[in-house]
């Protein structure tokens, strides 16, 4: 065993180190916890980002294909005015010629 305190003053140091040893094993034990739920915390972070970013590169890609779609609607309309422009010129032009 280990040696009695000699006196009162021995005996409060030695009971207050002790109780400053449980209080920081408590501390230890409590930042343990901490780290770990941070941990997963971080780690279901880390998931949902990468499927978010997986997410975004979907609307990206049907984003650019719907553009592109689009752009060939657009390229469409405007041969089709043409080819109406083109249309009404010649039936005014045969209207003419027949007056």
């Amino acid at each position: 065993m280990g040696t009695m305190p000699v006196n009162k003053n021995e005996q409060n140091l030695q009971e207050n180190y002790n109780l400053n040893l449980t209080l920081l094993e408590e501390r230890v034990i409590r930042l343990v916890d901490i780290v770990k739920s941070l941990k997963l915390a971080n780690q279901s972070l880390n998931e949902e980002n990468q499927m978010l970013k997986h997410q975004l590169m979907k609307v990206e890609s049907s984003l650019v294909a719907e553009t592109k779609d689009l752009e060939e609607l657009s390229q469409e309309k405007m041969m089709t005015r043409m080819l109406v422009d083109d249309l009404i010129k010649s039936i005014d032009s045969l209207v003419d010629q027949k007056e």
